[in-house]
């Protein structure tokens, strides 16, 4: 999954502003560190 799409639909209708409208900022960027590392691993 691309990080960017957090901030596209259906994301954005529970969280207009995007995941730092749910999450502070350390639990964010450890969000997209989580889904790069899931990105990475994916690739064969």
């Amino acid at each position: 999954m691309e990080p960017g799409l957090l901030y596209e639909s259906p994301f954005t209708d529970v969280a207009p502003q995007g995941p730092e409208q749910v999450f502070d900022g350390v639990r964010t960027t450890r969000l997209f560190e989580v889904i790069e590392e899931i990105n990475w691993s994916a690739v064969a």
